[in-house]
């Protein structure tokens, strides 16, 4: 059954990027809430749905809710969407999913009991030119594949206040910006892939401001990520074979990206637009709901295995979060 009828967790700028570019021909929007009354009734009112809700338990009670899109801050991941699970609802949620494996698998295991679908919102996984590079990397089109190196850098403001540089409400450069950089690994190199060496420097407040990672698998393809909260980096992948290599720039919904062709040449390529990002995420989701996926790529696969990448990377570190133990 194709999951139509959504509600929304959150009002901040994630939430309403999902709801101005979902199509509403294909999703009704059916609901929204958050803890702001006074955002609720704004975002409500913007996006013209119909109700509104005090509390996520009101909502979830709503019969005509089938899916529920998580949109809120990463410490609050984890009980939304174990709520929405339990109440038969499908999730679709922002990353970091969630703070550890163990809250992931636990979500899962509810959900195969509950007969709902759970994915996470790392847009790589679905944007089509991402696919693309899959899959020329799986038929050998790059030959033999060798490393994938990943850079990711913002430069934020400290402010410890802030989420980003909050322990209790989830921060740091890992769970914000090193989730795309390891996903895209995880990506490209399969659930195989191990962390192998990570270093860390922390901020004041404890969580983590930047960080690099070693990672291989089990075909000997190496994987590096080097991520910062306090210096601007390109967005960049470079995806490396025996017969070339692909760069993929200003990810994570990147729509383009350039061969380099071991003769000197290079291929452009072109697929997808970001704006459509949500409703390849549905779409998604929906293929799960109905057991009618053809691809080998299961994003639930996906995220496991780098949250258990994390997990091994933050008890390198002696990294912990207030709400991990839940």
């Amino acid at each position: 059954m194709k999951i139509k009828n959504w509600g929304i967790c959150g009002t901040g700028f994630i939430a309403h990027d999902f709801a101005s570019k979902i199509n509403r021909e294909d999703v009704n929007l059916v609901g929204v809430y958050d803890i702001n009354a006074d955002a609720m009734s704004q975002f409500a009112e913007q996006y013209q749905i119909p109700n509104t809700y005090n509390t996520i338990d009101d909502m979830l009670q709503n019969p005509d809710i089938q899916g529920v899109y998580i949109g809120t801050p990463n410490s609050t991941h984890y009980p939304s969407a174990l709520k929405a699970v339990s109440a038969g609802k499908n999730v679709l949620c922002e990353k970091v999913f969630s703070l550890t494996e163990a809250q992931y698998d636990r979500i899962q295991t509810i959900a195969r009991e509950k007969h709902v679908v759970v994915t996470e919102g790392v847009t790589m996984f679905y944007m089509p030119v991402f696919r693309k590079i899959k899959k020329m990397v799986e038929d050998g089109e790059l030959g033999k594949l060798s490393a994938v190196n990943v850079m990711f850098g913002s430069c934020k403001d400290f402010d410890p206040a802030n989420r980003f540089f909050s322990l209790q409400k989830g921060g740091g450069a890992l769970f914000d910006i090193g989730t795309y950089a390891l996903s895209s690994i995880v990506f490209f190199m399969g659930t195989s892939t191990n962390l192998l060496d990570t270093e860390v420097v922390k901020a004041s407040t404890g969580v983590d401001e930047k960080s690099s990672y070693i990672l291989e698998n089990d075909d000997n393809v190496l994987g590096t990520a080097n991520i910062t909260f306090r210096g601007k980096m390109p967005k960049q992948i470079v995806v490396s074979g025996s017969k070339g290599y692909v760069v993929i720039t200003n990810f994570p919904r990147a729509e383009k990206a350039t061969i380099y062709w071991n003769d000197g040449t290079t291929e452009p390529l072109d697929e997808g637009d970001e704006n459509n990002i949500f409703d390849y995420e549905i779409k998604t989701l929906n293929q799960y709901a109905e057991e009618n996926y053809s691809d080998n790529i299961d994003t639930r696969l996906l995220t496991k295995r780098v949250l258990q990448i994390m997990d091994s990377a933050r008890g390198k570190w002696g990294l912990s979060f207030p709400h991990e133990d839940l």
